[in-house]
C-alpha cells in the first residue's frame, strides 16, 4: 500500500476511539491517602485536623466520584465499594465537626459501631474481590479487621486493640498503594510493575475485562 493509500484509509477510517480513564486510580489514592492520615491521628502522631479535611476530600469526595465513574463503566464492584467508604469518610469528618461544635454530636457508642458496620461490609466484600486477584481481598480483610478491633477496643476500654486495628488498617492502606503503582504503570505504559498475584476464588463465567486483573 502506497503512503498516499494509508493516509486516504486514515483518514476515512476516523480517530480511534477513546478509552475511559479508570476511576480505580483516584478510588485508591483517595483510600490511601485518607486511611494513612485517620490512622497516624489514632496511633497520636498528628491531630485530627487533618483527619476532618483529608478524610472529607480523599476519602470522601475523591472515592464517592471514583464509584460514580464505575457506574458508568458497568464496574459494579468498585461502585458499590468506593461509595461505601467514600460515604463513610463524609460521615466521620461530619462526626468530628459535630463533636467541636455540639451540633449534632454523636457520642458513645453510636461511632464504633458505625464502624463495625463497615468492618462487616469490607469482610462481605472481600469475597467479591478475592475474584480478582490475591492483594485486593487481602486488602478488605485488613481493612475489616482493623475496623472490628478499633469498635471492639472502644467497647472493652482496650486501647491496644484499638492501636492494633490503626496497624492493620495502615497495612490495608499500604496493599491498596502497592495496587495504585501496578495500576498506574500498566494503565499508562502498559507495564506490570508489581504482581498481585492470582485470585482466590473463580467465577462461573469471567469478565474478559478485569480492571483490577
Amino acid at each position: 500500500m502506497s503512503l498516499r493509500s494509508a493516509s486516504r484509509v486514515a483518514r476515512e477510517s476516523g480517530p480511534a476511539p477513546m478509552s475511559p480513564a479508570d476511576p480505580g486510580l483516584i478510588g485508591l489514592l483517595g483510600f490511601v491517602i485518607a486511611t494513612l492520615t485517620a490512622q497516624l491521628a489514632h496511633l497520636g502522631v498528628q491531630n485530627e485536623s487533618a483527619v476532618f479535611w483529608v478524610g472529607a476530600v480523599f476519602g470522601g469526595v475523591v472515592q464517592v466520584t471514583a464509584g460514580m465513574l464505575s457506574y458508568f463503566i458497568g464496574d459494579d464492584f468498585h461502585f458499590m465499594v468506593y461509595n461505601a467508604f467514600g460515604w463513610y469518610w463524609i460521615c466521620m469528618p461530619g462526626f468530628l465537626l459535630g463533636g467541636e461544635l455540639g451540633f449534632f454530636e454523636v457520642s458513645g457508642p453510636a461511632r464504633p459501631l458505625f464502624a463495625m458496620v463497615f468492618a462487616i461490609l469490607a469482610f462481605g466484600f472481600m469475597f467479591a474481590g478475592a475474584l480478582h486477584n490475591t492483594v485486593l481481598p487481602l486488602t478488605l480483610l485488613c481493612v475489616s479487621i482493623g475496623l472490628g478491633l478499633e469498635s471492639i477496643g472502644y467497647f472493652a476500654s482496650s486501647d491496644a486493640l484499638g492501636v492494633i486495628g490503626a496497624w492493620f488498617l495502615l497495612a490495608a492502606s499500604a496493599l491498596a498503594a502497592y495496587m495504585l503503582v501496578e495500576k498506574f504503570y500498566w494503565r499508562t505504559m502498559q507495564r506490570r510493575i508489581v504482581p498481585l498475584g492470582p485470585p482466590w476464588l473463580t467465577a462461573a463465567t469471567r469478565d474478559p475485562v478485569d480492571p483490577e486483573s
